[in-house]
């Protein structure tokens, strides 16, 4: 049969003494956490995500004009309008 011992019960702390305690699981997972967290943002602040280069702007729309079956040369007027080169 076990034999207790009332000495090896932990001691009680009135409210007052628990204002002076510090540190415990609580610290001591934030003080590992902190820097691996503070290290995590700056890579990826300092490995920004590849940009794809801007796409070829779009050739410029010209019409195609046919008199009677041949494409015709075209000037462009500069508002916008073509004129028939001849």
């Amino acid at each position: 049969m076990p034999v207790h011992h009332h000495d090896d019960e932990l001691p009680t702390l009135d409210a007052a003494d628990l204002s002076k305690v510090t540190g415990g699981a609580t610290s001591d997972m934030s003080s590992m956490l902190l820097p691996m967290m503070m290290m995590m943002r700056s890579r990826a602040q300092a490995a920004p995500a590849p940009v794809a280069p801007a796409p070829d702007p779009a050739a410029a729309w010209k019409p195609k004009i046919l008199v009677d079956g041949v494409e015709q040369q075209l000037a462009n007027s500069g508002n916008g309008t073509f004129t028939v080169s001849t």
